[in-house]
């Protein structure tokens, strides 16, 4: 890779229910340098990300590395139910990985569909003219 490659730092949230899940990139990150500072935004990023509301102080996480630029974090947010009256923990799991820009295409601009052309004395044929 030359010294003009792009880096980004991805992170994919898992989210729907049973075997409706799915992975969606959520945040992609520009990264100003070379691919060993991705690789250190990308494990900050794993250490603070939080979804939502949620802050890295009031979250619990546990921390995979799957690979040398790949993770799988759970992020836990423990909330009170006033309506059950106790403690229930909300978990969330996020990917986060390392990757270069190999492509990209600007999306062409919209148009409005062309009107087809209208003939001449249609109209007064229709009314026998």
């Amino acid at each position: 890779m030359g010294s003009d490659a792009q880096w980004f730092v991805l992170v994919e949230g898992n989210f729907g229910y049973g075997s409706e899940k799915q992975w969606v990139l959520m945040e992609k990150h520009h990264v100003d340098g070379d691919r060993a500072t991705a690789l250190s935004q990308a494990e900050e990023i794993c250490r603070i990300w939080c979804p939502g509301s949620w802050t890295a102080e009031d979250s619990g996480r546990v921390v995979f590395q799957i690979s040398e630029s790949s993770w799988l974090v759970e992020v836990t947010h423990e909330d009170w139910s006033e309506r059950n009256h106790r403690a229930y923990t909300d978990e969330r799991t996020i990917r986060v990985t390392v990757a270069h820009l190999a492509y990209a295409k600007e999306t062409p601009p919209a148009h409005p569909p062309e009107k087809p052309e209208k003939k001449a004395g249609g109209l007064r044929r229709a009314f026998g003219g």
